[in-house]
């Protein structure tokens, strides 16, 4: 094995992998994420770990094709990049570029026009620097989202967002809504904490899962994975601790 190997994951191994920090099976996030990843490879999506040989699985890679993509992007023919991240104490040594050039080999590969990704300037997200410098341009800007891409193909159209925000508050008007997709290792936590809390506010908060690629091309936000919603109202897009959830009805009351 060498220093660091990108390592392909299936239906088979990614039990034994660790990702987002999480390294074991018994952990929800990590079971619900495991179990997201079996039913999505069959849909073409690519979900890669980086093994360092010292340290275990210290970063990882996720991305499907456009109309399989769990972001609220339009992007046929291109691969859209969900996630990459790496470790914080590994980062700096190039890691995230050879990821991100493992990405890009399967597209060119799979001769798509080009690969796609949804950045952000706050958490959660990969932030634009890497992409840029691996030549993505912008192509649309929804802050703190940004819309990046590479094309192989000059004459394709762009990838645009599709979100429609005051479409989607609207049909959660009344109340306290929680949406969430397992896509994010984080998200069961969350809201299994935001229930609780709710709970002893005096709130019953309606929990509705995100289940297809589809749904998620539907929620309010180019996260596409998360959004906490009250009386029409959005809370939160990305998943929030107890506390914070706490202060912002606090404010609100």
């Amino acid at each position: 094995m060498r220093e660091y190997d990108v390592v392909d994951t299936n239906a088979d191994n990614i039990a034994g992998c660790g990702f987002c920090g999480y390294k074991s099976g018994k952990n929800e996030g990590h079971r619900r994420k495991s179990d997201w990843l079996k039913n999505r490879y069959a849909e073409g999506l690519r979900f890669k770990v980086l093994r360092s040989r010292e340290f275990g699985d210290i970063g990882m890679i996720e991305y499907a094709l456009g109309n399989h993509a769990w972001r609220p992007v339009e992007a046929e023919g291109y691969l859209v990049i969900h996630c990459l991240m790496v470790n914080g104490k590994h980062q700096g040594k190039g890691l995230g570029a050879l990821l991100l050039d493992s990405c890009l080999r399967d597209a060119k590969k799979s001769k798509c026009r080009g690969v796609a990704v949804v950045t952000s300037s706050g958490s959660f997200m990969a932030g634009s620097g890497l992409f840029i410098r691996a030549g993505f341009v912008s192509v649309e800007s929804s802050p703190p989202y940004e819309l990046l891409v590479k094309k192989f193909k000059k004459a394709a159209p762009d990838p645009r967002f599709i979100v429609e925000r005051e479409r989607v508050l609207k049909r959660y008007n009344k109340g306290l809504t929680i949406l969430a997709a397992d896509q994010c290792p984080m998200a069961p936590k969350c809201v299994k904490d935001i229930a609780e809390v709710s709970g002893a506010l005096g709130m019953k908060p309606k929990v509705v899962r995100v289940r297809s690629a589809k749904e998620s091309r539907e929620l309010p936000t180019p996260y596409g994975m998360f959004s906490i919603i009250y009386d029409g109202k959005l809370l939160a897009e990305r998943p929030i601790s107890a506390r914070r959830f706490t202060n912002i009805m606090t404010k609100l009351a």
